[in-house]
């Protein structure tokens, strides 16, 4: 038996549930919690993205379902329907004989397998980076900032000699 509503519960009700706007026969938005979802019940789709993927109605879907007094179960896949669970294990497992009983073909017993070549290394594989055009034309070992950072070295370096050179004057100023 159905529960009677107040009015004042009934409205309160009504403000929870998340507003259905109909664009088309097949496209809705649904207004809620601050945020517009659009549902499209031709294609399956939702904004949110778990109508398509899950292949069930999310809970904007449903919305839309119940305000157009549509059955869910229309719009649900055929992967979770009943049924299809049931076809699943329909078909017939048989376990396999004694090895020994086996019918092989004799080019099947006939084709040998050998191993693999080569042995994956131990550890974790390096990362490959894809390298740009301009570094794949020079050649192995070097490398443009290679140059840079020697003249920069040799920069710091002479100016490194220079402040010493005047810390020494300084000091030997100092003691005279």
């Amino acid at each position: 038996m159905a529960k009677a509503y107040t009015q004042a519960e009934f409205d309160s009700l009504i403000e929870k549930m998340e507003k259905v706007v109909p664009s088309t026969e097949y496209l809705h938005t649904v207004n809620g919690g601050g945020r517009h979802y659009t549902i499209c019940l031709l294609e399956r789709k939702c904004v949110c993205g778990r109508f398509k993927v899950d292949e069930l109605p999310c809970p904007h879907a449903w919305d839309v379902l119940k305000s157009k007094f549509l059955m869910p179960e229309n719009y649900c896949s055929n992967y979770y329907k009943l049924n299809f669970v049931v076809m699943t294990y329909d078909v017939p497992e048989i376990p396999l004989l004694d090895r020994n009983n086996w019918n092989i073909p004799a080019h099947v017993a006939e084709e040998v397998v050998l191993l693999p070549k080569w042995k994956r290394p131990p550890g974790r594989p390096k990362k490959k980076r894809d390298k740009p055009f301009s570094e794949l034309l020079q050649p192995k070992n070097q490398h443009s900032c290679s140059i840079s950072t020697f003249i920069v070295a040799k920069v710091h370096l002479q100016q490194h000699l220079q402040l010493t050179l005047i810390n020494l004057k300084h000091t030997v100023a100092d003691f005279q």
